[in-house]
């Protein structure tokens, strides 16, 4: 792999974010938490489709999940962000890089 720290662990995360859906999906649960069946209707998706983007989520450390009686609500963890966002902060530094003794020449 490359040589930034924390490449792998990240690999979840981003393939989380790739998908439209769940981008929308986190922003919908950083408003409120909500379960699959509440969150189908301004999605425009079935509460299966959802419940599979919920999953995917929770797998990659950007949504928790509890039981709320009979109904299992969804939260938004913000901090699940943190791996992601120190891998793009080391990007940027060009810390780890092959090259990142090398000074920008542009």
């Amino acid at each position: 792999m490359n040589g930034l720290p924390g490449a792998e662990s990240t690999q979840p995360i981003f393939a989380a974010l790739s998908d439209e859906t769940r981008r929308q999906v986190l922003a919908l649960l950083g408003e409120k938490a909500a379960s699959a069946s509440r969150l189908s209707a301004p999605l425009g998706i079935s509460r299966q489709a959802v419940a599979k983007h919920l999953r995917i989520l929770v797998e990659a450390g950007l949504a928790h999940r509890r039981r709320e009686g009979r109904e299992v609500v969804f939260e938004l963890v913000v901090d699940g962000l943190g791996p992601a966002i120190g891998y793009i902060n080391a990007l940027g530094s060009g810390a780890g890089g092959p090259d990142s003794s090398a000074s920008d020449s542009r």
